[in-house]
């Protein structure tokens, strides 16, 4: 039997025909590594107290429940799960327990699924980092010093460690594939509307969308194939078409042919970024090359003034974020009075801002030119598409690896330790935001890993509802380029090394 950190969907539901394991066994399998790993890594905040009888009711059945029959998943803490706390990663919100299940939470059980439990995330998903007033820091299981990235930070490092075999997400800035990329994992930010975001806290509600993350492109698109689907209570689900079933485009050759833009501004390391990206970068594209792809150099010409001017989060994300809170019943409504209150994480640069920023977007002058930015960016990008014929475009995910802790907290970023002011501090390097601002989809997949053995992931960015091509496109990759490498991070269990 597999060591649960090497399970896949595949490779599981091969198991259950032949009879070799059993659900309850491999759920139990991974609540001992929880509970044997989490303690030095702190991914997971809160566990289902019911995982192992939910295991035992699949056991029941005479044949199998679903794609994702028996299958361990954790679930980022924005997403409601009936019965099991969802706090968003706030302290001042850890005893809301939601009585329904998220959409997307509902169809992983109803596909087989077993919910180990939630994971952690920075206050509201409001920070690039792993720390927050509910769980403290997350580590990264490639390196403890090092940052597992926000705001799925939990979710990566967890997945990365062999916790859970795969894991859920949201995305509106880059907050799945960030993470994903420091932590050696593939993640997909799904076209708005592909799963539906039901049960999701707000907080760029054009931007939002949840979306899975796991060890290999496979067992993404079979997890996407469980959450997609229509929703009446997400009306952008409606305008999303479903091109037959995900994980079986995935076959070899999808590079072969494929014309792929290169914006090579995006994979410029420069100074302060880790120029062993640019090296990791250049080699996955000549990788591309050798598979037939033709890759062209693209200019998107005022792209940094055009992602300055649609950054939404001092817009509106105070008056989206507090429609959620008081749809979902939360003891506050107003993220300004949890501020006020004092219970968040003080590193949190984002956070203030936001509570201090227009109850609602159209009382600020400058929302509708941030609008008509954004469709500019929109058009800019597809102008791209249109005019060279692309399949993607492609570029590092992040033009550095994990950062340390001791950077973060120094004030390296925007994030910083309390009381901490660095004048050196910059903009996160993050290529992310090109996709979610402009609310298109995007896939990051590991593509090498540095001199001191940090993944690096390499993004594909796509034109809505072309997710299918994203996925494929990605699976050849993942197949001509050096395999993923898992942490070195242990435990000692009674029955040996985890």
């Amino acid at each position: 039997m597999s060591a649960p950190g090497e399970y896949t969907v595949a490779s599981l539901q091969r198991l259950y025909q032949r009879g070799e394991v059993t659900v309850t066994e491999v759920v139990a399998e991974h609540l001992d590594r929880i509970r044997f790993i989490d303690p030095s890594l702190n991914a997971v905040v809160t566990l289902n107290p019911a995982a192992i009888d939910d295991a035992r009711r699949l056991e029941a059945t005479s044949t199998p429940h679903g794609a994702l029959h028996g299958v361990p998943i954790l679930v980022k803490d924005n997403i409601e799960t009936a019965g099991i706390a969802t706090a968003f990663g706030s302290a001042a919100l850890a005893g809301h327990i939601p009585t329904t299940d998220a959409n997307l939470v509902t169809l992983l059980r109803k596909a087989g699924a077993v919910i180990l439990g939630k994971t952690t995330m920075p206050d509201f998903a409001m920070s690039w980092h792993g720390h927050s007033s509910r769980s403290g820091i997350t580590g990264n299981p490639y390196d403890l010093s090092r940052d597992p990235g926000g705001s799925s930070s939990g979710t990566a490092a967890a997945v990365s460690a062999g916790l859970a075999v795969a894991g859920v997400g949201s995305d509106t800035g880059g907050s799945i594939r960030i993470p994903a990329s420091f932590c050696g994992l593939v993640g997909i930010r799904p076209s708005v509307g592909l799963v539906s975001r039901h049960g999701v806290a707000a907080l760029v509600r054009e931007q939002d969308t949840p979306g899975p993350l796991a060890r290999s492109v496979a067992d993404v698109a079979v997890l996407l194939d469980a959450m997609a689907g229509r929703d009446h209570r997400d009306p952008a689900t409606a305008m999303v078409g479903r091109p037959g079933t995900l994980r079986d485009q995935l076959v070899p050759g999808a590079l072969a042919g494929a014309r792929i833009g290169v914006p090579y501004a995006l994979c410029d390391t420069g100074s302060g970024d880790d120029p062993e990206i640019a090296r990791i970068v250049e080699d996955s594209l000549t990788s591309m090359r050798e598979a037939g792809a033709i890759l062209i150099d693209v200019e998107l010409r005022g792209l940094a003034d055009l992602l300055r001017g649609t950054f939404m989060y001092f817009l509106q994300s105070r008056r989206d974020l507090n429609h959620w809170l008081t749809a979902a019943g939360a003891p506050f409504t107003d993220v300004a009075d949890i501020v006020a209150s004092g219970h968040y994480c003080r590193a949190i640069a984002l956070l203030p801002g936001v509570a201090a920023s227009h109850r609602e977007p159209d009382d600020d002058p400058g929302l509708h030119r941030a609008l008509e930015l954004r469709g500019q960016l929109q058009q800019l990008i597809a102008a791209a598409f249109a005019q060279h014929g692309l399949s993607a475009l492609t570029y590092p995910t992040a033009r550095i690896a994990a950062p340390s802790r001791a950077d973060i907290d120094g004030g390296a970023f925007e994030d910083s330790a309390p009381e901490v002011r660095n004048p050196e501090s910059r903009t996160f390097p993050t290529n992310t935001l090109v996709a979610a601002q402009a609310a298109f989809p995007a896939i990051t997949v590991p593509t090498g890993t540095t001199s001191s053995g940090l993944p690096v992931g390499l993004e594909f960015l796509g034109l809505p509802n072309r997710d299918a091509d994203l996925l494929a496109l990605a699976f050849d990759l993942e197949r001509i380029r050096p395999p993923r490498t898992a942490p070195a991070l242990t435990a000692t269990h009674p029955g040996g090394s985890l």
